[in-house]
């Protein structure tokens, strides 16, 4: 038995991703095999008020396995070359851009803007002890499941798996993250960059998806950064607004690429 659960982004809890993901898998897996659950912190990140730095680094310490990890690398690379087979014929696979655009709006910035709930990304960032609370309520319920864990990461969700991943102990098979912020500048998942930090112990495999259309992205994947990830890239979505919208975690969840991955992980070369 595979449990799925989904990690959201700003905003809070996203409508629709599941159902999305079922239809998609329906043609790869039988239904009974999954299970579907979301996480939700955004009573937590969600608070008014400036955002202040509240540092807080023991809260935030690496988890390093430094036995047998030549091995475990070797182990993590080898099922990243099946996850490229897996998603490589997917008919919504496009060619990546032959040159990333450059940054244009800083991330501290972006952070403090007052719309598009980005000020809730602000406190995620710079508030460990909130961060820390966000982390242990995502180990607590991603321990309390039996079943293998993929885990699904969108937009700000991707930034907290990350984090989960690096200082706190969960198993994860595999992780796709999607909607990304991870590929802009070192504004994101900074700590995690030196490979020496990567959990190769506790994750199974990477798969970064890059909507090509989508603002958050902005047509970057997160390889460059983490070689660890595998990035492959859609172009879907009905505009910049309302449901399935470029942005949209249904419009992921939705791809034959997801499906694919998901399938891979549940009764195929992943499993």
């Amino acid at each position: 038995m595979t449990t799925v659960v989904f990690l959201h982004g700003v905003g809070g809890v996203t409508p629709g991703w599941d159902s999305a993901l079922q239809r998609s898998l329906s043609e790869h897996v039988a239904g009974s095999e999954i299970a579907y659950v979301e996480i939700g912190f955004d009573d937590l990140i969600g608070r008014s008020g400036v955002i202040r730095k509240r540092p807080a680094e023991e809260l935030h310490v690496p988890i390093v396995t430094s036995t047998q990890r030549s091995a475990l690398r070797q182990r993590y690379q080898k099922r990243q070359v099946e996850l490229r087979k897996v998603v490589w014929h997917s008919p919504d696979r496009v060619e990546p851009p032959s040159k990333r655009p450059p940054s244009f709006i800083p991330g501290e910035v972006m952070v403090r803007l007052p719309f598009l709930s980005m000020r809730q990304a602000g406190h995620y960032r710079h508030d460990d002890n909130l961060r820390a609370e966000v982390l242990d309520r995502i180990c607590e319920r991603i321990n309390d499941l039996d079943d293998d864990v993929v885990l699904l990461a969108h937009s700000l969700g991707s930034v907290v798996a990350l984090d989960a991943l690096h200082v706190r102990d969960i198993n994860v098979k595999l992780l796709v993250s999607f909607g990304s912020p991870l590929g802009q500048r070192d504004f994101w998942g900074k700590l995690w960059q030196d490979p020496a930090t990567f959990p190769y112990d506790r994750l199974g495999s990477w798969l970064n998806i890059v909507n090509l259309n989508d603002p958050v992205t902005w047509k970057r994947g997160a390889s460059h950064r983490f070689p660890q990830a595998l990035d492959t890239y859609i172009s879907a979505g009905d505009g910049l607004m309302g449901a399935m919208n470029y942005h949209d975690a249904a419009t992921y969840t939705s791809a034959p690429i997801l499906a694919r991955a998901v399938a891979a992980a549940t009764s195929g070369p992943l499993a």
